[in-house]
């Protein structure tokens, strides 16, 4: 997958353009603070990884080292495939291959689809939502409530999911009887109203409408938005999804 295009700003941006967007206008927040920014209490985020063929094994104390190296990988037009991440098994016990295809198929416009797993720490109160896949596989969107356990529905990248237990000790696993009917639309309105994230039986008593409000996010950090910007003036078709939001993507409950 190659990024960038030709540097036409009225050019209709590709689906990887919008996806890298949506990622880089918006932070991973645990409590109050962006991820990276948090000082790592345990160790590294150990991954296996290989780029056009060529297999690679390293340690990362930054979500963001990671982040370049594919990001410059990608816009080389090469070809990144992730076999471990954290612990060995750990990354395919989160996501296995059945859900990342399923997350896949939910990768379309206007679609207000079930969420199609469930991800907390049985430890502590951290919940995540998944509703589908970005950037090739790299990315899901996700209501979770690891900023300072409000609710935040927004494009994450894998790997600071799974950064997560290395780097901050909160280890997410999945849970295998998650199955829900109720769209993605409605656990939004629902956390608009509860200031949580709910479960369906939970929602089955609420007065909802119908209408969609759109959750506060985290502003992406200056560190993030120099990335962004950079990539604005490598591939002028960036500028016009500054304003964008993934509710665009989602059709109304």
């Amino acid at each position: 997958m190659q990024i960038h295009s030709s540097n036409n700003r009225n050019e209709k941006p590709t689906q990887a353009q919008i996806d890298l967007a949506f990622l880089f206008t918006t932070d991973l927040h645990v409590g109050s603070l962006p991820f990276y920014k948090q000082r790592a209490k345990r160790s590294s985020l150990d991954l296996t990884y290989e780029i056009d063929d060529v297999f690679h094994r390293r340690s990362y104390m930054s979500p963001l080292s990671w982040r370049a190296i594919m990001l410059f990988a990608l816009n080389e037009g090469k070809t990144v495939n992730v076999h471990e991440m954290d612990r060995p098994g750990r990354y395919r016990r989160l996501f296995p291959r059945t859900l990342m295809r399923r997350l896949y198929w939910h990768a379309r416009p206007n679609a207000d689809f079930p969420p199609v797993a469930r991800l907390y720490d049985p430890n502590g109160q951290s919940v995540m939502l998944l509703t589908r896949s970005r950037f090739c596989g790299h990315a899901v969107d996700a209501l979770h409530n690891l900023a300072d356990g409000k609710p935040v529905f927004q494009p994450l990248w894998i790997s600071d999911i799974m950064a997560l237990r290395p780097m901050l000790g909160i280890e997410l696993v999945r849970d295998e009887t998650f199955s829900t009917s109720r769209p993605i639309g409605a656990y939004l309105e629902a956390a608009a109203m509860t200031g949580r994230i709910v479960d369906e039986r939970e929602l089955s008593s609420l007065p909802l409408l119908g209408n969609v409000p759109r959750l506060a996010i985290p502003p992406s950090s200056q560190v993030v938005r120099r990335i962004f910007e950079q990539e604005c003036r490598e591939n002028p078709a960036l500028t016009n999804l500054q304003d964008r939001s993934i509710y665009e993507d989602y059709s109304p409950a």
